[in-house]
C-alpha cells in the first residue's frame, strides 16, 4: 500500500514555481504570500491553487508547514530536523538551525522522541521597539 510519502505526482510546472519560491527564500512564507507574489508573473493562478500545491508538497515530504500563534501556517522548503522561533508579534518565523532538540525536549519536560517544532516569543527587533 502506497503511504502519503510514497505517493507520486505528476510533474506541474505551477507546483515547480511554488516549490522553487520555496527554495529561494527563508521568509517562510503564508499561502497568501506565496500567492500575491507569483500571480505578477502568473495572473491566472488561484489562491485555491497554490492552497493544494502547497498541501501536495507536504504530503510528499518535499515542504513543511509551520504554525505560528495566530494559526496562519507558513511552510518551509528546508525539511531537515530544524525548530522555528515565531515572533508573537510581527509573526516572523526564523530558522533555529542550531539549536539542541534534545536540550530543548528536556527543557519542557517532554519525553526523548517527542517533536518540537517551533518555540514563540519576541524577535530582538519587536523587543527593541517596545
Amino acid at each position: 500500500m502506497q503511504t502519503s510519502t510514497d505517493k507520486k505526482m505528476r510533474n506541474s510546472a505551477t507546483r515547480n514555481s511554488i516549490y522553487e519560491y520555496l527554495c529561494g527564500t527563508k521568509a517562510h512564507p503564508s499561502a497568501e504570500m506565496i500567492y500575491l507574489d507569483l500571480r505578477e508573473t502568473n495572473p491566472t493562478l488561484s489562491f485555491g491553487t497554490v492552497y493544494r500545491n502547497l498541501k501536495q508538497l507536504e504530503e510528499t515530504g518535499r515542504v513543511i508547514r509551520v504554525s505560528t500563534l495566530n494559526n496562519r501556517e507558513r511552510y518551509d522548503a528546508n525539511c531537515s530536523d530544524h525548530l522555528h522561533f515565531a515572533c508573537e508579534k510581527c509573526g516572523r518565523v526564523i530558522d533555529l538551525m542550531d539549536a539542541d532538540t534534545e536540550t530543548a525536549l528536556t527543557a519542557c519536560g517532554l519525553p526523548s522522541g517527542a517533536k518540537i517544532r517551533s518555540i514563540y516569543g519576541t524577535c530582538e527587533l519587536c523587543s527593541e521597539n517596545k
